[in-house]
């Protein structure tokens, strides 16, 4: 599916949109410059997209469009112009926000939005392991065996492991992501009746999540900066091929011998199950956290999976596992979501 999307798309709007400015003055007080900010707007479950017009010839959208729309982003389409003009519909008409209708801006349907230039887009999908302890412990065996094409090892930053461009939001390129989705939702967490469902936190906590996210230079380089240059599976074409640049070596035990003298302690408390930050100062924590992740990519914060054979998840194993599919139990919930506001689009299987 792709749930996050930025994009300009060309509009003809009767005033420009901001959610406030930044001025730059003279020494008169003469306003030289003034900088428009994104417009912050709220989903029906407390997701937010950002909006901006700096001119009336193009409307700037970004943010996870799949959760602002349906209110969580667990599965659903893999059509950008789907979710783009979804979203739009959404916004049209939204008094203080964009109080116009889409036909007197110039957006007549779907078949209007080829020409809509896509700076960011993540395509992602999600495997179910058979325990949360199985997903973490392919995550730390990724970290320290994998490695991707031409880009080296991934960098583990709290828990989230981080293949290619390393430069946090602001990547240029493209980003290989693999997280524990049953642990994101805890901090980015979903409509408080999913969360208090058992069977979708049961069925949330088994899943490894894996984004290939796209950013400009990599969409130009790709042919795909124009939204009319997202046909049909794209999505999940782009996904498979950025999955065979990684590699995974055999997971073995890691050596302390590679680490310095003064961060083995650390480590080997940290290995037997100890929790570091109540052994050791706020300062010699943090810092031994930071360079362990760059020595190892391994992160200290995040406690060690059980060392045992069957918790060591071979990457062969894990392509051979069904992808996720959507859950028997999603009727129920989308009947939900959509008594909330959110908006449903087609799955994509």
């Amino acid at each position: 599916m792709i749930d996050w999307l930025t994009c300009r798309v060309p509009v003809s709007l009767p005033e420009t949109i901001a959610g406030g400015h930044t001025l730059k003055l003279d020494r008169s007080g003469q306003v030289l410059v003034a900088t428009p900010h994104r417009l912050m707007v709220e989903g029906s479950f407390s997701s937010s997209l950002s909006i901006r017009a700096p001119s009336t010839s193009e409307l700037e959208i970004s943010g996870n469009v799949a959760k602002w729309l349906a209110g969580h982003n667990l599965w659903g389409t893999d059509c950008p112009k789907s979710l783009l003009w979804a979203a739009l519909r959404r916004l049209e008409g939204m008094p203080g926000v964009f109080p116009w209708s889409l036909a007197s801006v110039g957006l007549h349907g779907p078949e209007c939005l080829g020409d809509t230039i896509l700076t960011r887009v993540d395509c992602t999908g999600m495997l179910q392991l058979e325990t949360q302890a199985d997903v973490l412990a392919f995550i730390r065996s990724a970290s320290a065996t994998g490695t991707l094409s031409h880009r080296g090892r991934g960098v583990m930053r709290e828990g989230t492991l981080v293949f290619g461009d390393a430069k946090g939001k602001s990547f240029t390129r493209s980003q290989i992501v693999m997280y524990a989705k049953g642990q994101e939702v805890q901090v980015h967490q979903l409509p408080d009746f999913m969360m208090a469902d058992p069977e979708v936190l049961a069925w949330v906590n088994r899943c490894l999540r894996v984004e290939v996210r796209l950013g400009r230079l990599e969409l130009q380089e790709q042919g795909l900066r124009l939204l009319s240059g997202w046909r049909e599976s794209i999505a999940l074409h782009v996904w498979e091929t950025a999955m065979k640049k990684l590699s995974f070596s055999e997971a073995g035990d890691f050596d302390l011998s590679n680490l310095p003298k003064k961060y083995r302690g650390t480590y080997a408390m940290w290995e037997s199950g100890h929790d570091c930050r109540k052994l050791l100062s706020n300062g010699t924590f943090y810092r031994h956290r930071h360079d362990i992740i760059q020595l190892t990519g391994i992160d200290i914060a995040v406690p060690p999976a059980p060392r045992k054979p069957s918790n060591v998840v071979p990457l062969s194993e894990v392509l051979g596992t069904r992808w996720v599919t959507r859950p028997v139990w999603a009727d129920r919930i989308e009947g939900q979501l959509q008594g909330g506001g959110a908006v449903i689009l087609p799955f994509a299987a």
